[in-house]
């Protein structure tokens, strides 16, 4: 009989001798309760780490926003039809981008290749930094998150304030996505004008391998296969623009929207 009478609720099965073995299974089994992820080293909550992020984004966004404003990627829409040649030879349509030579069509097509990668490279970073707070937002954040330092109003506060960051991440993602797409089809439709130019003789000449060239290279690059980035993904159609604007996010909704940014950032295969 053990000197303490309550000794016997804490021996294990068959006794007190315990195998040491089996006590290093138990201790795997039940580890120490040390998760860093519900008491973070640094003492900072999830919803102030989110404000922190989406600040952070803020700040490489002004650069951004700027580039996409100069780059201009509107001036180069294509008209209706243009591209489509069985259209234009059927109804005369004035095309104002045609630049009336090879050399020029050649020209005007690295000039747009040349945007288009300059918007591409840093929209890779602020997506990839958009993904990260969606995430943890989706994780994290929801009607029952609690703060040992604030109270419900400031929650509430500070909620509404990390989503307003994220729709201005999904918005301005949306308009760099939409530039990319306009610069795409203004390279495909260049490439359509080139055609006139095969073995046309002289100064304007270019052979039908360099214009195949030139196209499939265009599509290795426009497609997001050379980044490794899907950045069609980030167009808004109807539903993200009604969603932007009267905040129709659900937590279900929340969700499709952080499947689909999974994909994204996944190796494509040309």
């Amino acid at each position: 009989m053990p000197s303490n009478p309550f000794d016997a609720f804490f021996e294990p099965p068959g006794g007190t001798g315990e195998k040491k073995d089996q006590q290093v299974e138990r201790e795997e089994v039940y580890p120490p309760i040390e998760d860093h992820t519900i008491f973070p080293e640094d003492g900072k909550e999830s919803l102030d780490e989110i404000l922190e992020k989406n600040k952070q984004f803020e700040q490489h966004a002004a650069g951004f926003s700027k580039l996409l404003s100069q780059t201009r990627a509107v001036d180069h829409e294509p008209v209706a039809f243009a591209g489509n040649t069985l259209v234009q030879y059927l109804i005369d349509i004035h095309d104002p981008h045609d630049q009336g030579s090879m050399r020029g069509e050649k020209a005007y097509h690295q000039i747009l290749e040349n945007k288009f990668r300059a918007i591409i490279e840093p929209m890779i970073e602020l997506a990839r930094l958009h993904c990260d707070v969606v995430n943890q937002f989706n994780q994290d954040i929801d009607e029952h998150y609690y703060s040992v330092e604030k109270t419900d109003r400031e929650i509430k506060s500070d909620r509404a304030i990390a989503m307003e960051g994220l729709l201005f991440q999904r918005k301005l993602l949306g308009n760099a996505a939409r530039d990319l797409s306009i610069l795409s089809k203004a390279m495909e439709v260049c490439e359509v004008r080139l055609k006139k130019y095969i073995d046309a003789g002289g100064d304007n000449n270019i052979s039908d391998a360099e214009q195949a060239l030139i196209a499939k290279n265009r599509e290795y690059l426009s497609s997001g296969v050379e980044h490794h980035f899907d950045y069609a993904l980030f167009n808004l159609n109807l539903l993200d623009e009604a969603a932007l604007t009267f905040r129709l996010f659900t937590k279900q909704t929340f969700s499709q929207y952080v499947q689909r940014l999974e994909s994204a950032f996944r190796n494509r295969q040309a």
